[in-house]
């Protein structure tokens, strides 16, 4: 600011001064100056020639200021309003005076917020200021005799404003706010970030550049320190942050309509408002108000966006929302699936329909994002057929089986399949170390070969695989002519050998239900077996979203046969008896012995038993013999004869004699 606190004396002149008021705290630094020169009967060029200026040690040394202990408050506004002055000199309007009638018959002081540029309304009485005195018609000046007077001799105080539309007063608030240091309200959030000088860069820009009516240089204002010029460029800005952002698509919008139906660039439609965006309003602070700008580029936009133009390749980098068409390259999906994924809530989109019928859509960048950084330790199925050799039909089939952490991309539609990496490369990694020949000998042959010429099934086939893996199985070489594992090379007898010992040629892997069915029980129980961990299933994965469904679980031979060894259920137990579950239930608890237990709920009349050492002997005891491993009909049975079953099929009375006997 040229004007305060210039001198052409000594800058530690101390002036004879007879009146010294302290400033106030909302009051501006010119109207203290003023003040203080009227007090002390001198004009204010004559007080500013003495030395005179806004800064805390001059008013120190001239006794203007109490002491700092005493009011530090005051001595914080004071700095801060000094540092607003020596490095913000264009926030200040310096030339022409402007005020609130009814402020000043409050209190004659002359605010600070009347003295900065584009504070064009009062947010206490919701006035417009004055800036010119209604006796004379003449600009109110700053060099007068009397703060409250114009040079005229008309009282400022007796002016009556006119009422200021309500979007106005909200931007003088926060302009009040942000020069004062106090705390902001939530009328306009884009600038919560703002310091009081951005604020006023952003209204010029609005006010200047979204007015259809402006010129070719519509930043450059003549004579804006009158209200006359600058009113028109605030309040459009004023209802531009009140509708935000809408208002500011609409004045988009209003520009690309104004170039009509001629294919014209950025620069052809908008000049230069989009690339002040990014030269002159460049600070992080305004990112709010790029992001609204690439948002409706990305929504409405009708011409296109190519890498060769500089600006826009750097729109379409820092955008936050991108077209569909983009996003859909990236994850390697086609637009429908992409707006099949945004419809079904996995990522978070936009769509627009253009007058002519034209569908836009555009997704959240860091949505996005996040699926690319999860894809980056994926590699989709067609990636995974062609490390490893393996036919697109014939890797669908054993695809989970295989690989129980693969995924599609999306839980909607027909969306591509993933496969972790590390579960791939675990794979691969497999053939390491072994030699490698260009052609196998006679006795051997490649898994190439068995996958196309042996009439093998999915499960043989997965089988072998998951052999290998486990060290069951081992490959004698690779064949340089094999792509990932269809290159090991097996021994044909050994080959043939280990598949005649698959349990009898069956599956070593059993579902659920089969498993059910192998055990003599219903699918409920060996359900809630999985779930509470007394049989362990290999989960394949479940499907995400509205659906929630798992795709089901596999379980090894091996598994079923250490279960059988391991518990007993009671119906088997009261088969060999003759008598009923429950009666073996109530006998067994009696002695101590109690059914296994879940976190769910055991299907109704099931009885399940670890079998203990306890149990064993006592079920010994009562047969007369040791006790040995289950018979193919599910009866325990004995090597001894000296109990007799049919006794044992008495009343429940003559039961539990009968073990209390065996047990004596």
């Amino acid at each position: 600011m040229n004007d305060i606190g210039t001198t052409a004396t000594d800058p530690f002149a101390f002036p004879d001064l007879l009146v010294r008021p302290a400033p106030g705290r909302t009051e501006g630094p010119q109207g203290y100056l003023l003040r203080l020169a009227e007090a002390n009967c001198l004009t204010l060029y004559e007080l500013k020639q003495l030395g005179a200026r806004y800064d805390p040690d001059w008013l120190k040394r001239n006794h203007l200021l109490p002491a700092e202990t005493l009011d530090p408050d005051l001595h914080t506004r004071i700095h801060h309003m000094t540092r607003l002055v020596e490095d913000k000199g264009r926030v200040w309007n310096q030339r022409q005076a402007r005020f609130c009638p009814y402020c000043l018959r409050e209190e004659p002081l002359w605010r600070a917020s009347w003295e900065v540029m584009f504070h064009d309304a009062c947010p206490h009485h919701g006035v417009w200021l004055v800036d010119q005195c209604s006796s004379c018609g003449q600009p109110v000046p700053w060099r007068r005799e009397h703060l409250l007077r114009c040079p005229c001799g008309a009282d400022l105080r007796q002016e009556t404003p006119e009422t200021a539309p309500e979007s106005m007063v909200s931007l003088a608030r926060q302009m009040e706010a942000k020069l004062m240091g106090w705390a902001t309200t939530d009328d306009f959030p884009v600038l919560a970030d703002l310091s009081i000088e951005q604020v006023q860069r952003l209204i010029r820009y609005l006010g200047g550049y979204m007015d259809p009516i402006s010129g070719p240089k519509p930043l450059k204002l003549r004579n804006a320190s009158s209200l006359q010029a600058s009113w028109p460029v605030s309040s459009l800005a004023a209802e531009i942050l009140a509708q935000w952002p809408r208002a500011f698509h609409e004045s988009w919008a209003r520009m690309q309509g104004l170039a009509g139906d001629e294919k014209v660039g950025l620069k052809g439609a908008f000049k230069q408002a989009h690339h002040y965006l990014y030269k002159g309003l460049w600070e992080s602070a305004f990112s709010p108000v790029r992001e609204a700008f690439e948002l409706w580029l990305s929504e409405h936009w009708k011409g296109g966006l190519s890498k060769r133009n500089h600006l826009a390749e750097k729109l379409l980098a820092n955008a936050q929302w991108i077209p569909a068409q983009a996003a859909a390259n990236r994850i390697g999906v086609s637009p429908r699936k992409l707006r099949a994924m945004v419809h079904d809530g996995f990522l978070e989109g936009q769509e627009s329909i253009s007058t002519t019928g034209r569908r836009f859509m555009v997704v959240r960048r860091d949505q996005l994002d996040a699926v690319v950084a999860q894809l980056d330790n994926e590699i989709t199925m067609a990636r995974a057929m062609e490390m490893l050799g393996i036919g697109k039909i014939r890797l669908r089939r054993i695809l989970k089986l295989l690989f129980p952490g693969a995924r599609r991309i999306a839980p909607v539609g027909p969306m591509p399949w993933c496969v972790p990496r590390s579960e791939v490369e675990e794979l691969l990694a497999l053939g390491d170390g072994l030699p490698r020949v260009t052609i196998p000998e006679e006795h051997q042959v490649t898994l190439a070969h068995v996958l196309r010429y042996w009439t093998w099934t999915t499960e043989q086939v997965t089988a072998l695989i998951d052999a290998v893996k486990r060290g069951a199985m081992k490959p004698a070489s690779i064949w340089e002519g094999g792509r990932g594992i269809t290159g090991w090379i097996f021994d044909k007898a050994q080959l043939k050998t280990w598949l005649a010992s698959l349990t009898g040629g069956n599956p070593i892997w059993l579902t659920v239900p089969q498993m059910a069915k192998a055990l003599g029980i219903k699918d409920q129980v060996a359900y809630w077996l999985c779930q509470n961990g007394y049989m362990h299933a290999e989960k394949l994965g479940s499907r995400s979203g509205p659906s929630m469904r798992d795709l089901g679980s596999r379980i090894r031979v091996e598994e079923v046969e250490r279960f059988r060894q391991s518990y007993v259920f009671g119906r088997d137990i009261a088969g060999s008896l003759r008598t009923s579950s429950r009666r073996v239930g109530r006998v067994l608890a009696e002695e101590g012995i109690f059914p296994i237990r879940g976190h769910t709920v055991i299907p109704p009349r099931m009885l399940i038993y670890l079998m203990t050492a306890e149990l064993g002997d006592f079920l010994a005891t009562l047969l007369g013999g040791p006790l040995s491993v289950l018979h193919p009909n599910g009866r325990i049975s004995s090597n001894s004869s000296r109990v007799d079953p049919v006794g044992l099929s008495g009343p429940m009375g003559n039961l539990e004699n009968s073990f209390s006997e065996a047990k004596t």
